[in-house]
C-alpha cells in the first residue's frame, strides 16, 4: 500500500484527500480537518502534496511562482505570488502587512493573498516534514489535459471537465464534496502519487533554491 494525501485550504481549515495508489489508485476518504498536523501524524502516508506556499523568499518574487505562472499561461494569474516571508508576522494587521511586504521587497500584498496568511503559517510550521511538499492544482489539471484547461473551475463546464479528468484517474469518483476546495485537494493528490512514483515535474527547473528556514522554494505535480 502506498497512500498519498492532497491538501487545499478551506475557510477555517483544509480538505484532505486520501488515495492508496497500489495497486490502482482508489480514493479512500476526502473530508475536511482542523488543525491540519494529525494528518501529517500518520507515519503510513509517503507523500502530503499541498496548495499552499512552503519556503518563503525574504524579498522579490519566487522563481517557482514565475515559472508556474509561465507554465499556466494564458491562466498565469491562477498562480497567486508567494508573501515575503515577514508578512507572516502580520496575520491579523492587513495595513501592517503591506508595509512589510514594501520594506522587503517594494511592492505591496493583495488582500487575495493577505487572507491566506495564517494558514501559510500553520504550513510553515509543519514545513520540516520532507513528506510536505508544494503543488498547485492548476499545474495538475493542466498536465492532465496536456494543456492549461481554458474553462474557469467555478463554471458548470470547468467542474466538469475537471471531473472528467480526475476520473481518467480515479474512475470510480462521483461529485466530490466541499465544491472547488475538494476537485482542488484531488488534483493535488494526484501530484502526490506522482511526487511518490519519481513522475512529477518540478518548477523551477535545476537547483532549487531555499528560503532562510532551508525550505525549499518549488511546485511539483
Amino acid at each position: 500500500m502506498v497512500a498519498v494525501v492532497g491538501v487545499d485550504g478551506r475557510r477555517g481549515g483544509w480538505v484532505v484527500a486520501r488515495v492508496e495508489t497500489e495497486p490502482s489508485p482508489v480514493l479512500i476518504s476526502l473530508d475536511y480537518v482542523a488543525p491540519l498536523a494529525p494528518t501529517l501524524a500518520d507515519p503510513a502516508l509517503h507523500v502530503i502534496a499541498i496548495d499552499m506556499p512552503i519556503g518563503l523568499a525574504d524579498a522579490g518574487p519566487r522563481a517557482c511562482d514565475v515559472a508556474a505562472r509561465k507554465l499556466l499561461r494564458p491562466h498565469g494569474s491562477r498562480v497567486f505570488p508567494a508573501p515575503v516571508r515577514a508578512v507572516l508576522a502580520h496575520p491579523d494587521d492587513y495595513a501592517a502587512a503591506c508595509q512589510a511586504s514594501i520594506e522587503a521587497s517594494g511592492t505591496s500584498l493583495s488582500r487575495q493573498t493577505w487572507n491566506i496568511v495564517r494558514a501559510i503559517n500553520e504550513v510553515d510550521a509543519l514545513a520540516g516534514d520532507p513528506r510536505l511538499v508544494e503543488c498547485h492544482p492548476e499545474i495538475a489539471f493542466a498536465l492532465m489535459h496536456g494543456h492549461p484547461v481554458d474553462e474557469r473551475k467555478k463554471t458548470p463546464d470547468g467542474r466538469h471537465l475537471r471531473l472528467e479528468l480526475l476520473r481518467r484517474w480515479l474512475p470510480d469518483l462521483g461529485d466530490p464534496a466541499y465544491g472547488d476546495d475538494g476537485l482542488d485537494a484531488l488534483a493535488c493528490a494526484w501530484s502526490a502519487a506522482r511526487i511518490a512514483s519519481g513522475a512529477a515535474i518540478t518548477v523551477p527547473h535545476g537547483v532549487l533554491p531555499t528560503d532562510r528556514r532551508g525550505y525549499p522554494m518549488r511546485i511539483s505535480a
